[in-house]
């Protein structure tokens, strides 16, 4: 992760849009979330792609038991990345990390990409004034991710999809702010006082 945000800063990304795409990726998100907030499995557990009571209750079984191996590692994001997440979740805790040591912008978009965001906070802290939430998630863990970070998402598109969809909405959004910044007089640029 550390090395694929390098290579996209080198080639002149000024902004940056991780994005995750697995089934079965918010199980392991769900448990490293409740582990790095102290928060109870069925707290934050969601819905995700629309699964239903039956789906929900084995899900939340198997969050509870995944906090049962990483209690002893919730001090250590490396260890608790190691024993309760997977390479997509570290490859995107990389990238978050080395972004913002290179002080490139990232948006953060579903549960899997504000996990490995959460993790890369814990590893280097202050690295989330580097990042934005593009979208409001109806993930309950993204929702505690979010909140444990300080971070106030941008939009609230209302819909499940994470994966990188709300980012892409976002990026206009920061043109526009962006061209306005630069573009726009101040009122001490036109001699107002």
């Amino acid at each position: 992760g550390r090395a694929l945000a390098d290579e996209e800063v080198d080639a002149g990304a000024d902004l940056l849009l991780p994005a995750s795409i697995g089934v079965g990726a918010t199980t392991a998100a769900s448990v490293l979330v409740a582990a790095l907030t102290g928060t109870e499995p069925v707290a934050v557990v969601g819905r995700g792609s629309g699964i239903d009571d039956n789906a929900w209750m084995r899900k939340a079984a198997a969050v509870r038991d995944a906090l049962r191996r990483t209690r002893e590692h919730t001090r250590d994001p490396l260890a608790l990345l190691r024993v309760g997440g997977g390479s997509d979740l570290a490859a995107l805790t990389g990238f978050c990390l080395q972004a913002s040591l290179r002080r490139t912008p990232v948006l953060l978009d579903g549960l899997v990409v504000g996990t490995g965001a959460l993790l890369a906070e814990e590893l280097a802290p202050g690295a989330r004034e580097w990042w934005l939430v593009a979208q409001r998630s109806p993930e309950p863990a993204m929702t505690l991710a979010v909140e444990h970070m300080g971070l106030t998402p941008v939009l609230d598109l209302g819909i499940r999809v994470g994966d990188g969809t709300g980012a892409t909405t976002v990026v206009p959004l920061l043109q526009m702010a962006a061209r306005l910044l630069a573009e726009t007089a101040t009122a001490a640029d036109l001699g107002l006082t």
